[in-house]
């Protein structure tokens, strides 16, 4: 009795340890965690919920991430061809199953599962494990599990987004696509019923492989609907005469490289882009338009970036074009490379010299030749007002406003503006920080010029967002203190709507105003043409080059960016001009010719607003008395004339170099008369060296065929009937007059230069030459 007891005993032992495992497995062993453990492919979607592009899975399947919903069409005609009671039963539905074990015994194999959608998504999680009746038995534990852990929708979800629907297309979403190239819930009666027959059989039957079968399930699928009272017999009818989808569509690839660029942090995301579909295919077929036109001139990649203001989204995003068999780095992401910068910096030194009081907007810029670079057009006007001079982009007063204000100081502007391409100390770039000396990347550009609009737009502002993006995923808003003065925005905005269109917008003038503030930029060698246009709306930038670097003469900024910154803008409201903030200023009394704050010689004054801190600008520093004889023909000094006899008058006085090339472009322009015969010359600057001006070193210009070539030596003399006679080591080698030019070819070493004029006035310069 004692020892059956203990049989018994062990029994239940052995009993409550199985059902104890069992209960264990069961709740929290017996689904795999993760549910699928499977690839999926890259989407991205524009904000209106476009496709925009998608990448294939790893394993090779067009396998879309889970939607959050399942269409209500195509939810009907999945459980009423799959499951028809799959809103009533645990998981498991006994009545299939008794049917499906009678119809295998009858036919002495498997010819029916009875598996309900719980059940098949648990083979489908499982990679479709070999048939037997103790995986069956597995399958509905596991299935009524997978009901105790998600509601109804969720498995639905999860089978629909895992389902196959033929060849390497899985999934709901994929299929949709793929087959009818719309989104899952725009699909109609006819094309849900179509795709809801697919995952029973997918390896036999899917579009383009035996369509009448497929036809005759689908149909088959609508009476259904139809005898239930799922679909009217008119929306029968209708759904019967729509065709069956061919082999499948190739997806979208509306934003090959922002789907790429996004993919690289996001992988096997359905990613939600803030881009706008119908701009961005607008933009793909300008870009393919504009491309063939450059091609002929090799030039073989753009890129195009659209940037709304208000909420620093990125609304088109063109990284790159197609070229025949991806011959020219197609591939290359060009509104995240670094490239040459040209000109198109000048716009944040203008901004920069306003707000801090060194610069006016109509304030007289050195233009004459340099050293260090030369005007696009190598024309030169001696002097220039500061807001012609950055509406025309001339390089040369651009290098006088650096050296003027600082380049660590510009260095340090940038770096707190975030470009992420200066990657060097300031000395490393010297005064070509301003021309092209630094690299830049689209992206920062469209950033940087979209918070100067920003902050115009919101004076009121100290802190805002400072990041523009082209995704809502994981977006961080990390609000920053403004690095723009609204005043000195506004005032460089006006400049900018005054640059020239291109010759393609000729006359724009004549329809409308211009309200569009834009800057182009060309890099040395042209290799980088740029072009960036604002409104108080949206921020346009465009590229255009090759991406491998190599230079050709049509791409400038003006011929070959500007078109495409015109044609993308047309599509854009550009009806809105910049609001001129109504505080901050301060009312200066400037020079009407030179810009500057009036002088005491100013024969003319004119009263503008100002930045604050422009009333620290020093006075006109051309504006000059002059002392005449009593004819007013010859100037005369204490200490030949008598003070008494003498008539003072004001004038505009230039240094020689400027003078030479000011006088003419500027026919108002009076010179300083000469000194009266009975008065010695003073100490005035008579004439002055226009080129080279850096006598340090001098390089000698090599030919073809290795033979050293002459350096030709400019002078600007005040008179211009004087004499001058050049000196080279103390030997004379000629004399000029009008046109002072100089070819010489002195010997590598140290040299000396002496020039003297008819008037005994002298001027000498050192200077080496390297070869």
């Amino acid at each position: 009795m004692k020892s059956k007891f203990q049989h018994i005993k062990k029994f239940q032992f052995v009993f409550l340890l199985v059902v104890g495992v069992f209960f264990l497995w069961f709740i929290f062993f017996s689904l795999p965690r993760p549910l699928f453990q499977v690839p999926y492919s890259t989407v991205l979607f524009s904000s209106d919920g476009q496709l925009m592009g998608g990448s294939i899975a790893e394993d090779g399947q067009w396998r879309f991430p889970e939607n959050d919903s399942v269409p209500n069409k195509f939810r009907i005609c999945i459980t009423q061809f799959e499951d028809a009671w799959f809103d009533y039963h645990p998981g498991v539905n006994p009545v299939s199953l008794a049917r499906a074990f009678r119809q295998n015994m009858a036919s002495d194999k498997i010819v029916s599962g009875g598996s309900t959608i719980s059940m098949q998504t648990i083979r489908l999680a499982k990679k479709n494990p070999r048939r037997t009746y103790f995986e069956k038995i597995v399958e509905m534990l596991q299935s009524l599990r997978l009901e105790i852990s998600y509601s109804k929708e969720s498995i639905l979800k999860k089978y629909v987004a895992h389902a196959p629907f033929g060849g390497n297309v899985v999934g709901l979403d994929a299929a949709s696509w793929r087959y009818f190239g719309k989104l899952p819930h725009q699909l109609s009666w006819s094309e849900s019923a179509t795709l809801a027959v697919l995952p029973n059989a997918p390896s036999i039957i899917f579009p383009g492989k035996n369509q009448h079968k497929l036809e005759l399930k689908r149909n088959g699928l609508l009476k259904k609907l139809k005898d239930n009272n799922f679909i009217t017999e008119e929306d029968y009818n209708l759904a019967l005469l729509e065709s069956l989808p061919q082999k499948p569509n190739a997806l979208p690839q509306m934003a090959y490289h922002l789907l790429h660029t996004a993919s690289q942090n996001n992988k096997g995301e359905r990613i939600s882009s803030t881009l706008n579909s119908q701009l961005q295919n607008q933009l793909n077929s300008i870009a393919k338009r504009h491309h063939q036109n450059l091609q002929v001139q090799e030039i073989h990649n753009l890129a195009i970036l659209v940037t709304e203001v208000e909420t620093g989204d990125v609304k088109a995003y063109i990284g790159n074009v197609n070229n025949p068999e991806k011959s020219h780095s197609d591939d290359v992401d060009i509104v995240k490379a670094h490239r040459s910068s040209g000109s198109i910096l000048k716009p944040f030194l203008y901004e920069n010299m306003l707000h801090r009081g060194e610069l006016l907007p109509n304030m007289l810029l050195d233009d004459t030749p340099s050293d260090i670079t030369e005007n696009y057009d190598k024309t030169y006007d001696g002097l220039v007002p500061a807001e012609q001079a950055l509406s025309r982009s001339l390089n040369v007063p651009a290098i006088d406003m650096l050296q003027k204000s600082g380049i660590e100081k510009f260095y340090h502007q940038l770096k707190k503006l975030e470009f992420s391409t200066l990657n060097q100390p300031a000395v490393h770039y010297g005064l070509s920080l301003i021309v092209g000396g630094a690299e830049v990347s689209l992206w920062d550009l469209s950033r940087t010029y979209r918070n100067m609009v920003f902050q115009l737009n919101h004076p009121e502002l100290e802190r805002f967002s400072t990041d523009i993006q082209f995704t809502d995923l994981n977006k961080k808003i990390v609000e920053k203190n403004s690095a723009f003065d609204v005043q000195a925005v506004y005032l460089t905005m006006k400049a900018m709507q005054q640059v020239v269109r291109p010759t393609a917008e000729t006359g724009w003038h004549m329809f409308g105003k211009n309200l569009i503030a834009w800057k182009t930029g060309t890099s040395h060698g042209f290799r980088d043409a740029w072009a960036v246009g604002m409104t108080p709306e949206y921020v346009v930038s465009v590229w255009v080059g090759n991406a491998d670097g190599e230079g050709r003469p049509g791409i400038i900024g003006l011929k070959a960016a500007a078109p495409i910154l015109f044609d993308v803008f047309q599509l854009l409201p550009t009806d809105k001009d910049f609001v001129e903030p109504t505080t901050g200023w301060v009312a200066a009394e400037t020079c009407s010719l030179s810009g500057y704050k009036s002088g005491l010689f100013c024969s003319e004054s004119k009263i503008i607003k100002v930045p604050a801190l422009a009333e620290n600008m020093p006075s006109c520093p051309y504006h000059h008395r002059i002392h005449l004889d009593a004819t007013g023909w010859y100037r005369v000094n204490s200490d030949c004339y008598s003070v008494s006899d003498m008539v003072s008058k004001d004038f505009f006085v230039l240094p020689p170099v400027q003078e030479w090339y000011f006088q003419k472009k500027n026919v108002w322009y009076q010179k300083l008369p000469a000194f009266h015969p009975s008065c010695e010359n003073d100490n005035s600057i008579a004439f002055a060296l226009i080129y080279p001006k850096n006598f340090t070193r001098i390089l000698l210009p090599i030919d073809f065929e290795g033979k050293r070539q002459p350096v030709v030596f400019q002078l600007a003399h005040r008179h211009r009937n004087q004499r001058v006679f050049w000196y080279l080591d103390h030997q004379y080698i000629g004399e000029t007059i009008e046109t002072h030019h100089m070819p010489l070819t002195p010997e590598p070493g140290e040299h000396t230069l002496i020039l003297s004029d008819e008037s005994g006035n002298r001027l000498v310069k050192k200077f080496r030459i390297v070869e």
